[in-house]
């Protein structure tokens, strides 16, 4: 019986490269063979062949891991990523760059070299068409999709374990990932557990050294409310929760003091800087009246002291006293004074 498409199997031949065997055209005759194209094989199998299974160590960016991969160990393909990581590794077997957004306003500061080096890389680059690198291979996104579907792509190292799974690989290996971020790659892990899970079911090995925080499942929903831990957590979260609220208020009181003062300040300046001159008026008229009063009286010569007067002498009268016998009234003298 001819077979018109290979598998998995028949395609590792002991250069890495099997044929791809293109379907026979309809009618088939009896005993015609297929046709054998000599185009390249399929993208997946573009890397150079192990002598034994097949060991690939995924790198990432973090740098609690990144430089814990086998480097040294010839057995294992290094598969990196990322503008992060170029120049850094000390080597690799395949890149991947699945962004087409590296020439954007935001992004070309960094994206421009980044291409530019990509251009001068040996290895296999996977990309997603070969406009900005005209050696890249086409990534096969849509084989990758046809073989997992297409809800869990949430990530280059969802695509990259995808590859990984459907290259035939023993054992999977990731290295500088932690996905541990609460904004964008919090959403990015549940891409990774469904691969993880698949390439488990698979009997496919995943491992991640203990300094990354990869392997971490996600708690279980509603049960972990009822363990030790997640109480603790949750109590822990209110109470600093509270304390945060707390200096939030404080913060809002001192902000609300501070844009009053603002305001006094701005009334400060105001006056200081438009209305201080009206004193000078003040001032001037003070400098002035002294000036007239100066020019109108003049100093008075000093006069000598006048004599002290005489002291009058004054005649005064008492009353009439008669004595008996007396033939005129007796008076009595005094002296002013």
């Amino acid at each position: 019986m001819t077979i018109l498409t290979p598998n998995f199997s028949e395609l590792q031949k002991p250069n890495g490269h099997g044929a791809h065997i293109i379907a026979a055209h309809e009618p088939t005759r009896e005993g015609e063979k297929p046709a054998v194209s000599n185009s390249a094989a399929p993208p997946w199998l573009v890397m150079a062949p192990t002598a034994g299974p097949l060991k690939i160590a995924l790198i990432g960016t973090a740098p609690s891991s990144r430089m814990l991969a086998p480097y040294n160990d010839p057995s294992w393909k290094i598969w990196g990523c990322s503008p992060g990581n170029m120049n850094q590794l000390p080597r690799f077997d395949v890149w991947f760059e699945l962004h087409s957004n590296l020439l954007w306003p935001e992004h070309e500061s960094y994206g421009r070299p980044y291409i530019e080096w990509l251009k001068t890389v040996k290895s296999p680059v996977f990309m997603q068409d070969q406009s900005l690198v005209p050696n890249a291979t086409v990534f096969p996104m849509a084989d990758m999709v046809a073989e997992f579907g297409r809800d869990f792509f949430t990530s280059s190292f969802a695509w990259m374990m995808a590859l990984a799974i459907k290259s035939g690989a023993t054992e999977i290996a990731l290295y500088g990932i932690d996905m541990a971020s609460r904004d964008e790659y919090i959403l990015q892990r549940p891409g990774f557990y469904f691969f993880r899970t698949e390439a488990q079911r698979r009997g496919i090995k995943v491992t991640a050294p203990h300094e990354s925080d990869i392997m971490q499942s996600p708690p279980l929903y509603a049960y972990v409310d009822s363990t030790p831990l997640g109480r603790k957590i949750r109590a822990r979260k209110t109470e600093v929760q509270g304390r945060v609220n707390g200096l939030d208020q404080q913060i809002n009181q001192a902000t609300h003091s501070k844009t009053y003062l603002q305001g006094a300040l701005e009334d400060i300046d105001y006056f200081e800087s438009i209305w201080s001159g009206a004193m000078d008026e003040i001032v001037l008229l003070r400098a002035e009246n002294a000036q007239l009063r100066e020019m109108k009286m003049p100093a008075a010569a000093v006069l000598p002291a006048e004599p002290p007067k005489p002291r009058r002498r004054r005649r005064r009268f008492s009353p009439v006293i008669v004595e008996q016998g007396a033939a005129e009234p007796v008076t009595t003298e005094s002296l002013d004074g």
